[in-house]
Parts: structure tokens; sequence; C-alpha cells
């Protein structure tokens, strides 16, 4: 089999796992965008043909979807970890908060705009990206029911109130990350507290981590 020009065989080129490519796209996302992703880019990067990288993905709008659904898999992996094991909702809500909201340490928004912008043109990043949204939202919706069970929460529609609150957490993030420097970082956590606050009948201060 014959190489691009500047790429060589890696010797674990027989074994390469399809995680292993998964996480090369999508580090390749983050640097350089989806629109003008290529294969061979992510080749480049693991040391290996772009033909290995088709016979496991058999094209571009396939990798793509798939290291998407990879990547944000990898986000609710964290989610349930930062939550498992802490008592109540609002420590729950808390980390969650702390964690997805645009100025928390979450490293997929760079990853969610792109896909957003894809999904545009690409049916099958449109129908992964909405399931796993779907998927985002039905992890803070268990969250605040469980807060309503307890009466730390105020809200007739669980389900209603984390679409409007992961609506307008979307729209803060892409304003702080898209234009960098523009949005003050500490507004932006202040007004993602107001945010969820106002929809459950909470102080912005209980959403503080102490």
């Amino acid at each position: 089999m014959s190489y691009p020009h500047g790429v060589t065989r890696s010797r674990k080129y027989p074994s390469l796992r399809r995680g292993e490519i998964l996480r090369a796209t999508v580090s390749q996302i983050k640097e350089q965008g989806i629109h003008t992703l290529r294969i061979s880019d992510v080749a480049r990067e693991l040391s290996v043909s772009p033909a290995l990288v088709i016979y496991h993905f058999q094209n571009k709008e396939t990798l793509i979807a798939e290291a998407f659904a990879w990547a944000v898999q990898r986000e609710l992996d964290h989610l349930d970890h930062l939550t498992a094991g802490v008592p109540t909702a609002l420590d729950r809500l808390r980390r969650a908060l702390d964690w997805y909201a645009p100025t928390g340490q979450a490293k997929g928004w760079t990853l969610w705009i792109e896909g957003w912008s894809g999904a545009l043109r690409e049916p099958t990043l449109r129908k992964v990206g909405r399931e796993l949204d779907l998927r985002w939202k039905e992890a803070l919706t268990a969250i605040i029911q469980d807060g309503v069970d307890a009466k730390e929460f105020t809200t007739d529609d669980p389900r209603g109130a984390v679409w409007r609150i992961t609506a307008l957490l979307d729209g803060v993030a892409v304003q702080t990350i898209v234009h960098r420097g523009t949005q003050d970082r500490k507004q932006a956590a202040d007004w993602s507290r107001q945010i969820v606050a106002r929809e459950l009948g909470l102080k912005s201060a209980d959403l503080e981590r102490d």
C-alpha cells in the first residue's frame, strides 16, 4: 500500500482503534473547523494512510458525525461522574452548570458550534446532533425533576424549563466563544445563573459553588 508524501506507516497501524481516529478527528475539527477538514488531515495526525480512515468510516460525513457523537458521549459520561453520589439535586445542578455553562470547564463548546454550523447542510450530522442534544436535555431534566420532587426547585414543567435554560445558555455560549473578548466571563457566568434561577424559583446566589 502506498502512502502520501510525508506520511509513514505507524507501528500501531494494524491495530489502530476507531477511538484513536475519532479523537484525532475531534482535534482537527477544533483546530480548523468542519468545512475545511479533510480525511487526509486526520490520517496525517495519526501517521497512517487515508485508506485506513475510509475503511473504518466510509466517508467524511460519517467520520464527522461519529466523531461528534463520540465527543459528546464523553461529555455525558463526565457529567454522570461529576454528579454521581451527590446527595442533593441543587448540588448536582451546581456541578452540572459549573461545567456545562459557557464559562465552565466543558471543552465541547467549540465542537458544538461547529456541529450546529455543519448540521445546516449535512443531514447525517443534523440527525446525530439532534439526538445528542436531546440526551443532554434528558440528563438535565432528570436533575431538575429530582429537585422538584424533593421540593428544592419550583417549576410546573421541568422539561420545558430545561429547553428554555439550554436555549439561552447556548446563545450565551455563542456570544462568549465566537466573539471572544467582547463578553466579560464573570458577567456571562452571572447571566447563566440568573437564567437558571428564574426558571426554578431560586436566587442566583443559590447556584454559586461554595
